[in-house]
């Protein structure tokens, strides 16, 4: 059973390049429009930022990331733990590891 819409009116993204700077920016997009679905929380506001830079020494990753999702309503604890205890630090070890590839 779905619960959650990610993208309630899609998604804008930029990609910004620098020498040995990345950046990528979302946010959510009133343009597109996502039809209601009865008890789905909806995510109506969206914003991340992630950027990636070349550290000093040139053998590394400096990772900073930020980001921001907005349910407009509350959220099952079992979701809120899930995110707490394994969502979010499977994520950071995912990215270190997508990192590491690139060093």
């Amino acid at each position: 059973k779905q619960w959650y819409q990610r993208r309630v009116r899609g998604r804008s993204s930029r990609l910004i390049e620098e020498p040995d700077r990345w950046c990528i920016i979302g946010r959510s997009d009133s343009s597109e429009s996502v039809d209601l679905v009865k008890s789905v929380v909806r995510v109506e506001q969206y914003e991340q930022t992630i950027a990636f830079q070349r550290n000093e020494s040139g053998n590394g990753t400096k990772v900073f990331m930020y980001y921001f999702d907005n349910p407009g309503g509350s959220l099952p604890s079992w979701l809120v733990n899930w995110a707490a205890k394994t969502g979010v630090p499977q994520f950071m070890t995912t990215l270190k590891k997508a990192c590491e590839k690139y060093a």
